[in-house]
C-alpha cells in the first residue's frame, strides 16, 4: 500500500473509493507544476515583450523625430548650397565686370558708345597690322560662335544685369533671350562637339557645345534635341528646337557664349562679318585675338606645307630614276 493511494468520492448515490498507484500521483503533480511553470514563464515573457514593444515604440518615435530633424537639416543645407551658389555666381559676375573695367585704357570707355570712332585695342591693332588671309577669317568664322542661331520674333532680354522676372532679384543675365514659337529650329553657330545634352536645373532641357579656342555655347529651355552628347556638329547644323522648359515665362531660346568659364555678350557676335569683326574684337577684351589668329595662320601654313609635300610625293612616283 506504500506505492498506492486511495481517492474517496462521496455523492447522493453513496461513497466510492478508487485506489491509484503512487506513480499517478507524482505524474499529476508534475503536470500541475509544469502548467504552473509554463503560465509563470508566459506571464514573464508577456511582461518582457510589453516592455520591448514600449521600447520599440519609443525608438520608432525617436527615429521619426530624427528623420524630421535630418530632413529639416537637409533642407537647410540645400538652401545654404543654393545661397552659396548664388553668392558664387554673383562673385563671378562681379569678377567679370572688374576684369572688363580693369582692361579698359583711360578715357576709352566712352569710345565704345561711339561706333564711328571706336578705339582699337593693342590686340586688335596686332591683328589688323598682321597678314590675315581670307582663309584665316573663314576658319575663324567656323571655329567661334558667330551669327544668329534661331529665327526669332524679337529679343526679349539681353546680356547684363537685370531684375529677374520670377525671383525678383537683381543678377547678371548671362545670355540673350530670343522669343520664338515652340518647335522653332535651332542651328549650331560654329563647328564643335556636343558636351552635354540633358535637363539642367532652371535651364530645363539644355545643350552645351564645345567649340575651338576655348569657346562654348549654351542653349536653354529647349523642347527637343536633334543631337546628343558626344556628337560632332558643323556650323549651321540643326541641334534642337525652341521650348518652354525649366524656369521660363514663355517659349524662347536662352543663348549664351562662354569663353574660358566666363560669359561673353552674345549680342556682339550676332552681327559678325568681314566688315564688323575688327570692331567686335575691339569691344571684346577677354579674348587674345592676335594669338588666336596667329594659331589659325600657323595651322593653315602647316596644312599648305603638308599638301605640297603630299603632291611632291605623288608626282615623285612618276619621275625617271637618275643614273
Amino acid at each position: 500500500m506504500k506505492n498506492k493511494f486511495m481517492i474517496t468520492v462521496s455523492d447522493i448515490n453513496g461513497v466510492k473509493q478508487y485506489t491509484l498507484h503512487q506513480f499517478i500521483k507524482i505524474f499529476v503533480l508534475w503536470v500541475v507544476a509544469v502548467v504552473v511553470l509554463v503560465l509563470t514563464v508566459g506571464m514573464l515573457l508577456l511582461y518582457s515583450l510589453s516592455d520591448k514593444v514600449d521600447e520599440l515604440d519609443f525608438l520608432t518615435q525617436d527615429l521619426q523625430d530624427t528623420k524630421k530633424d535630418l530632413e529639416q537639416h537637409n533642407n537647410e543645407l540645400k538652401d545654404n548650397i543654393s545661397n552659396k551658389s548664388e553668392m558664387l555666381s554673383s562673385m563671378n559676375e562681379q569678377l567679370l565686370e572688374i576684369e572688363r573695367i580693369v582692361g579698359l585704357e583711360p578715357d576709352i570707355e566712352s569710345s565704345f558708345y561711339d561706333r564711328a570712332n571706336i578705339a582699337k585695342s593693342k590686340t586688335v591693332q596686332k591683328v589688323e597690322s598682321s597678314i590675315v588671309t581670307v582663309a584665316g577669317l573663314a576658319v575663324l568664322n567656323r571655329s567661334i560662335p558667330t551669327g544668329i542661331p534661331v529665327e526669332y520674333k524679337k529679343i526679349t532680354d539681353r546680356f547684363g544685369y537685370r531684375m529677374h522676372p520670377i525671383t525678383k532679384k537683381r543678377h547678371l543675365h548671362s545670355g540673350i533671350d530670343f522669343s520664338a514659337d515652340v518647335g522653332t529650329p535651332i542651328f549650331a553657330p560654329a563647328d564643335g562637339v556636343v558636351e552635354f545634352a540633358g535637363v539642367k536645373g532652371t535651364y530645363g532641357k539644355f545643350l552645351l557645345i564645345d567649340h575651338s579656342f576655348g569657346f562654348k555655347t549654351a542653349f536653354g529651355h529647349l523642347d527637343n534635341y536633334a543631337v546628343q552628347s558626344g556628337d560632332y556638329v558643323s556650323k549651321g547644323d540643326l541641334i534642337g528646337e525652341v521650348g518652354n522648359t525649366g524656369r521660363s515665362t514663355g517659349s524662347h531660346l536662352h543663348y549664351e557664349i562662354r569663353y574660358l568659364h566666363k560669359w561673353l555678350n552674345p549680342d556682339k557676335f550676332l552681327t559678325w562679318s568681314a566688315e564688323t569683326y575688327l570692331d567686335i574684337m575691339a569691344s571684346e577684351r577677354l579674348v587674345k585675338w592676335d594669338e588666336l589668329m596667329s594659331q589659325i595662320e600657323k595651322r593653315l601654313q602647316t596644312q599648305t606645307l603638308n599638301n605640297t609635300n603630299t603632291t611632291r610625293i605623288s608626282y615623285g612616283n612618276f619621275q625617271v630614276k637618275q643614273k
